[in-house]
């Protein structure tokens, strides 16, 4: 049976470094990705396209606080990361705070033309962010088990909300929004199916997570969880799901021990 600690807890030097690194990368992620999907505004089509996006970006910042939250109960100086990720947005230091590569600015910016491009990065790789991120629902650590709940229950919304914004553009455009958005699938799925990492023979921690029960699923595990998903999405909106995508695991979307900057 797998152990499990509270934040009362005295915990394993090795378990306790493996926390920290993790849940930092995730804190600064989530904050940062909230910033990125800020900058999506400017492509807001119409009032309330541009309030349900707002209430996404509200809550991916929420995801960063909720998990700072638990990082300063493990002594952890959140306020200074904060602090940075503001004060530079677009070029954040990896000595100072850590960021996916998916989030930073100059590979954000790229993906992204009209609003066709940000429904469907959140109809097509918010999908992973659903399998990556529920499974530390299950996590040994158990603020961080209780956190990823909520996180979750949202990044389900945001899913949803990709969905709607897809419909929204098929209903204002018609055959020829439902084809700008078939365009933009195989760039986001090769977002998508990268998420979780490589597959977990190439991964340096995998095993160690995996026994410290802060890795629950592998990369195939996630990837297989994420393709029934968006499968089902793209059906529901009469899209097709194509064949021929390969992940771009150059994203790094998930959070990796080896990633983490020594701070």
């Amino acid at each position: 049976m797998m152990k499990t600690y509270e934040n009362t807890d005295s915990l394993p030097a090795e378990y306790r470094a493996a926390i920290i690194d993790l849940l930092s990368f995730q804190a600064d992620s989530e904050f940062a990705g909230g910033q990125r999907v800020s900058e999506n505004l400017r492509f807001a089509t119409r009032p309330e396209e541009a309030y349900r996006l707002t209430k996404k970006v509200m809550e991916e910042c929420g995801h960063g606080w909720y998990c700072w939250q638990v990082l300063e109960e493990l002594g952890v100086d959140v306020n200074i990361r904060v602090q940075h990720l503001v004060q530079n947005p677009d070029n954040p230091s990896p000595k100072i705070v850590r960021i996916i590569n998916g989030f930073r600015k100059e590979n954000w910016s790229k993906f992204f033309d009209d609003w066709a491009d940000v429904a469907m990065f959140s109809t097509v790789v918010t999908p992973a962010a659903v399998a990556f991120l529920g499974q530390y629902r299950q996590s040994s650590y158990l603020p961080w088990r209780r956190i990823s709940e909520r996180i979750w229950q949202e990044e389900k919304g945001h899913l949803a909300f990709g969905v709607w914004a897809a419909k929204r553009v098929i209903e204002f455009d018609g055959e020829e929004g439902r084809a700008r958005l078939q365009a933009a699938v195989p760039k986001f799925m090769q977002m998508g199916l990268g998420f979780s990492g490589r597959p977990e023979d190439e991964s340096k921690n995998f095993a160690k997570y995996f026994e410290m029960g802060l890795k629950i699923k592998d990369s195939r595990q996630l990837q297989d969880e994420y393709l029934e998903i968006v499968s089902k999405r793209l059906n529901d909106l009469g899209l097709e799901i194509p064949n021929d995508v390969k992940p771009d695991y150059d994203m790094r979307v998930g959070y990796q021990l080896e990633e983490a900057a020594t701070v």
